[in-house]
This record gives C-alpha cells, structure tokens and sequence, in this order.
C-alpha cells in the first residue's frame, strides 16, 4: 500500500514484499521440511524407517561376506595338493609363534648376552685369562 491508502498496481516480476506489514509474503515464507529433510526429533516414521533400511543393508553386507567366506571355503577345500597346503600353515604358524615368543622376551635370553657367553666359555676353554 502507499501512503495514501491506495495500492499501487503491480508490474510483472514483481514480488508483492511490502503489501502486508508483519507477514511473509510467498517468497518469504520458510520451506516446508520434506520426508528427506526433517530433522525433527519428533519423527518416528522416517527414524524407523531409516532404521529398518540400514539394519537391511547391514544384514546384505553381512550375508553378502558369509557367501564369498563359503565360496574361499570350497575352493580351498576342492584343491588336490590340500595336504601340503596345510603342513606348510602348520610350519608357517609355528615359525610365526616363535617369533612372537622371542618378541615378547618370554623367558628368552637376549641373542648377544648369549653368543657373548658362548665366546666368553670358548675362550676360558682354550685356556687365555679373561680381559
């Protein structure tokens, strides 16, 4: 409206910002959440929702590793030389086992107090007097 009370006529393009002081016109007016965008707390259907899609896609995943699990499982087990395979992982484990023994120092002497020790009694052995 205008200062005498009369409305003005509107060209084309024009956003009628200042005909209703106090309310927001359309362009103003705050978009309305969709179902995607409502952040809510109050919102059961989409929390569900969202919840019953992800525990889905968490149960595909899981079922999805399971199936190639089997599948490795049957190759492995359709192999002929399965006998040698499996002493070679019994060799590898115990190799593996010692060294992470040795690692830990579980009960083990360190390597060179050792040989030290050794030479030290080759050399108490051959007879020369300790330095």
């Amino acid at each position: 409206m205008s200062q005498t009370g009369h409305e003005r006529p509107r060209q084309p393009g024009q956003s009628p910002q200042h005909e209703r002081p106090g309310r927001p016109g359309p362009a103003e007016q705050p978009a309305q959440p969709g179902p995607e965008q409502d952040s809510t707390p109050g919102s059961p259907p989409v929390t569900l929702e969202l919840l019953a899609l992800l525990a889905a896609g968490v149960a595909d995943l899981a079922l999805d590793q399971l199936r190639q699990s089997a599948d490795r499982a049957q190759e492995v087990l359709r192999r002929s030389d399965l006998r040698e395979l499996l002493t070679d992982g019994v060799v590898e484990l115990r190799k593996r086992g010692e060294l992470a023994t040795r690692r830990s120092g579980a009960g083990a002497e360190n390597h060179l107090e050792a040989m030290a020790r050794r030479a030290a009694e080759r050399v108490a052995s051959e007879g020369h007097p300790r330095a």
